[in-house]
């Protein structure tokens, strides 16, 4: 992973419009600035874009105090090939809601960026591990010295700094074959157990094949004999089908002659009844014909009267109509009047409760005056509290600052004293390199020396205690000030927000009744013009004098209406026999002709029934013996099923047996192929398990650790030597004796210099920083060459703080040997010293706008 550039807003310390920061054309570059300046910030934002970590305890801690968002675009190659992730996150709406974060992973193309995320931020994730072929716990652990960190590989476990390793070295994929190994040897054992299982429930099945094939023989032999007496009794049952096939063929002819000789009784006896109704209806037609007079006369009479009638009826429904719109136009013309009355009402007092609201709001304009008066002194109180806020801010850096002074200083005077502790104790003492003895003044020299560091580190924590006891009171002092100030302002600020957003309500209501009052007065006016005028139902008058006029032209009289009608139910009596005397007039002839017509056809059919009796008493006779034969035949089909019954019962035994050998055929063959099979599982079985116990960590991981740490120490007692003048050595060991004498795996760290060979604690901080900053810039080169993770980068941030002049030359000169292994070293420090010792210098400076950065 190599840097190209980083883009970053309101991430920690930084706020908007932070200038990009390109690595284009920097190779070894130093990132300076003061304390707090937000050095360290600008790797949290690439640590924090490519796995989504960094020093805070969460991702809400990272966005800057004030804002609800932040968001870093880091651009990186591996290898040739350009990357972009773009990483947001913002707060939560409500405190316990959850936060919202967005993860972009994109890759250049000729065309620009192509988006390759996932379906979800865990996937993309995983893309953008896999790509880097690192995870965050490998990057802290070899290329990235974190401040306070240097020692995060020295001080682990043997256990952990072989997992580092393991990582630093892509082992992963021997886990990974190991697994699988494990795995496919699990499953040849579960197959071959399941095969074993299956071969015995194979041979007890082929043990049953002799009474299988016994069965088969007897089976065959029953089915034989049923066979025979089930042809024999077919052929009698098929002679007493065709008796009774012939019997039933008569009952269906005389079932047919019995209904036609109900339909010839039926059709007769209707012809009977016609006959006689048709002599009834003559009778009636000649007598109506007898008074055709009288009945001719009183119709005449009947038919103008009924005229006359009609006209005086058609009168009175015009007449009733009229009267019915007279009186709807009376009530509507009512209505009209009523509604001018009762809205004239509606609006005046719609007019007093306008103007009184009005004369409310008057009152009220002093109030607006005092408020925004209230208002302008708000904004000079919140002015003081910011500046104080500012005031507070600084005072809290500086408290930081001599804390983590103090801490340090702390440290080195407890170190001094353990070696000052360690040389009263030495009588003679060689050079770890050389050989050679120091002597006692060679001690003394050593002891004097560290006796002046010791005094000189004690009396600046003593002057910086002093300090901190200072800065702390008064920041506490500040702090108090600023939350009364707070609390009052917030308060007074909710007093006057509610009064002013009731007084503009108030002032929005009065504008909008004076409009409605200008509208609610021209409204008034009107109405009482129409009142006046009587300006109102103007159509409904019109259409009522047309009405009553219609009604005086009309002349009903209703007394010769009801006389006509007491004339016309006296005639009614003959529209009756008039229709009958017409109908008999049209029909008597035809009905004289169908009457003939139908006397004949009785006749006809009378012969025809007593020919059909004689017939149906033959067949009768012939049919009594159909009973018995139905009997017989009932009696030989219940024998033939039941041998049906027998004949398949034999059968379904005869295939039952045959499949039973034929699946023995089937395991026969089966049981071949599954011993073929289960000496191939279990050669399979062994095969895996071997490869498992070759991948796993005691086996190819382990032979490839004990290759890469002989680098490892070369490596880093070149750096470590160079630093100390050859006086440290550092030396790896993979193996170590217990007390039982048993010799076990390890990854142990052993340390010598002129006082001989100690633990990694009993070295200074400045020794130890030497020691750290050797083996992790040693694992970074391995990291840096391993095939497949190519990873030419190296931060190194702070640490410098414990040593001397010398000390920091010789990292230096460290530093500079190594730059030609990486394509990016980037050193993170507040040291005047180390400012110009790079090629490139990346200021940081902090500003109220917040942190800002320019390249040198």
């Amino acid at each position: 992973m190599i840097p190209l550039n980083l883009k970053l807003r309101n991430f920690m310390c930084y706020r908007e419009n932070v200038p990009p920061l390109s690595f284009d054309g920097i190779h070894t570059a130093c990132l300076a600035g003061d304390n707090g300046n937000g050095k360290s910030a600008l790797v949290d934002a690439m640590t924090w874009a490519l796995w989504g970590r960094a020093r805070a305890r969460s991702d809400d801690d990272l966005i800057h105090t004030g804002d609800r968002e932040m968001e870093v675009e880091f651009d990186f190659a591996v290898g040739r090939q350009p990357y972009r992730i773009i990483r947001k996150r913002a707060r939560p709406k409500r405190s316990s809601g959850a936060g919202q974060s967005v993860l972009e992973f994109q890759m250049a193309t000729d065309s620009g960026f192509k988006s390759i995320s996932g379906n979800s931020i865990a996937q993309t994730q995983q893309k953008i591990t896999s790509t880097l072929h690192m995870d965050y716990d490998t990057f802290i652990n070899s290329a990235f010295l974190r401040q306070g960190h240097a020692d995060e590989f020295t001080t682990k476990r043997p256990t952990e700094r072989k997992e580092v390793l393991a990582s630093i070295l892509g082992l992963a994929y021997y886990d990974q074959l190991e697994d699988r190994a494990r795995e496919l040897a699990r499953q040849q054992e579960f197959e071959k157990a399941q095969m074993e299982n299956t071969l015995r429930d194979i041979s007890d099945e082929l043990a049953l094949k002799p009474d299988y094939e016994a069965e088969l023989e007897k089976a065959q032999h029953v089915l034989t004999q049923i066979e025979e007496v089930a042809r024999e009794k077919e052929s009698q049952l098929n002679e007493l089908r065709q008796q009774r096939d012939t019997l039933e063929n008569k009952k269906v002819q005389l079932d047919q002659l019995e209904t036609a000789t109900r339909d010839r009784q039926r059709s007769l006896e209707l012809l009977e009844a016609q006959v006689s109704q048709l002599q009834s209806r003559i009778n009636e037609h000649e007598t109506l014909i007898a008074r055709r007079d009288t009945i001719e006369s009183g119709y005449k009479q009947y038919n103008e009267a009924k005229k006359r009638f009609d006209e005086l009826d058609q009168k009175f429904r015009h007449s009733v109509n009229l009267e019915k719109q007279k009186a709807q136009l009376e009530s509507r013309i009512k209505e009209a009047s009523q509604n001018l009355l009762t809205g004239h009402a509606l609006v005046q007092e719609r007019v007093k409760d306008l103007e009184t609201r009005i004369a409310e709001f008057a009152r009220k304009q002093g109030q607006i005056q005092q408020l925004q008066a209230r208002m302008g002194s708000l904004t000079e109180n919140e002015e003081a509290l910011g500046q104080k806020k500012k005031l507070g801010q600084e005072l809290q850096a500086a408290v930081n600052y001599l804390e983590s002074s103090i801490g340090q200083l702390e440290q080195e005077l407890k170190e001094l004293g353990e070696k000052l502790d360690l040389l009263a104790t030495q009588t003679a003492a060689r050079c770890p390199l050389c050989e050679t003895e120091l002597g006692a003044e060679g001690l003394k020299l050593i002891a004097a020396k560290y006796t002046a560091e010791k005094q000189g580190k004690a009396d600046l924590l003593t002057s910086n205690r002093v300090e901190i006891d200072h800065k702390r009171s008064e920041l506490e002092s500040l702090n108090h000030e600023v939350a009364l100030l707070e609390t009052r302002l917030n308060q007074e600020k909710v007093n006057l927000q509610s009064q002013a957003s009731l007084l503009n309500k108030e002032a929005n209501e009065a504008a909008d009744a004076r409009k409605q009052l200008t509208a609610e007065r021209e409204r008034l006016s009107e109405i009482e013009g129409q009142l006046a005028k009587k300006d109102f139902a103007s159509r409904e008058l019109e259409i009522l004098g047309e009405v009553e006029q219609q009604l005086a032209t009309l002349n009903y009289d209703s007394g010769q209406h009801e006389q006509l009608r007491q004339q016309l139910q006296a005639l009614e009596q003959y529209e009756s026999p008039m229709r009958k005397l017409e109908e008999a007039d049209r029909l008597i002839d035809q009905e004289k002709e169908s009457m003939s017509q139908a006397d004949t056809h009785a006749r006809e059919l009378r012969t025809s029934v007593e020919s059909d009796d004689q017939k149906r008493e033959a067949l009768a006779r012939e049919l009594e013996v159909l009973p018995r034969f139905i009997a017989e035949i009932t009696d030989a089909e219940n024998e033939y099923r039941e041998l049906e019954q027998q004949q398949k019962q034999a059968q379904e035994t005869l295939w039952n047996v045959k499949a039973k050998l034929q699946h023995c055929d089937e395991l026969e063959k089966r049981q071949k192929e599954k011993e073929k099979a289960l000496a191939q599982s279990a050669r399979e079985e062994s095969i895996y398990k071997e490869l498992a116990r070759a991948f796993g960590k005691s086996g190819i991981q382990a032979l490839l650790i004990e290759m890469a740490l002989p680098d490892i120490e070369v490596e880093a007692n070149r750096l470590l030597g160079r630093m100390t003048d050859n006086r440290m050595h550092v030396k790896f060991e993979t193996q170590r004796e217990t007390k039982k004498g048993d010799v076990v795996e390890t990854l142990d760290i052993t340390i010598s210099d002129e006082l001989g060979t100690r633990n990694y604690e009993m070295f200074s901080g400045g020794e130890a920083f030497r020691i750290n900053f050797a083996i992790r810039i040693a694992l970074s080169r391995l990291l840096a060459r391993r095939a497949g993770a190519p990873l030419p980068t190296l931060i190194i941030d702070e640490g410098f703080g414990t040593q001397d002049s010398t000390g920091i030359e010789k990292l230096k000169e460290a530093i500079n040997s190594i730059q030609d292994d990486f394509e990016r070293i980037l050193v993170i420090t507040h040291i005047e010293e180390l400012r110009d010792a790079f090629p490139t210098r990346i200021d940081v400076v902090k500003t109220d706008e917040g942190s800002t950065l320019s390249i040198n």
